[in-house]
């Protein structure tokens, strides 16, 4: 039996995400898997004016190059392709777990295990923040 004077420990409250806002992130995510899959830049109008990165290795933020990162490195000699992808929807946008798999410029084999929190804001993505093994990346730093 419970005292009644003692205090009562209230829940966190709970956030439910609108399905709409649920659903529109997840038409976004659709359009914008498939290039970063290929290593691509998606469609202009799936970004926002300014898009950032956060980078963890560096803690640095910059803004998005209209050429992915991945198709640099791959241009320098690196061959990567991005498996074992899990993408969740949430009422800010998505999150994005993979290994980025494949060999170096200089043939190093790569593993990288990566996580990329994606910001929607006005039906546009608005931020990534990309996190990364350090130690993983460092073949393809050079």
């Amino acid at each position: 039996m419970t005292d009644p004077a003692a205090p009562s420990a209230s829940p966190a409250p709970i956030a439910v995400p609108d399905p709409e806002v649920l659903a529109a992130n997840a038409a976004l995510a659709q359009r914008w898997l498939p290039a970063f899959l290929a290593g691509e830049r998606a469609d202009e109008d799936v970004y926002a004016e300014q898009v950032t990165t956060w980078h963890n290795i560096g803690e640095r933020t910059v803004e998005v190059q209209r050429t992915p990162s991945r198709t640099r490195l791959s241009d320098g000699g690196a061959d990567l392709r991005t498996v074992d992808v899990r993408l969740r929807v949430d009422a800010d946008g998505w999150v994005l777990q993979a290994t980025t798999v494949g060999t170096s410029a200089a043939g190093e084999a790569v593993r990288i295990p990566v996580c990329l929190v994606v910001t929607v804001r006005e039906g546009r993505i608005a931020r990534f923040e990309e996190y990364a093994d350090s130690a993983a990346v460092r073949p393809l730093l050079g």
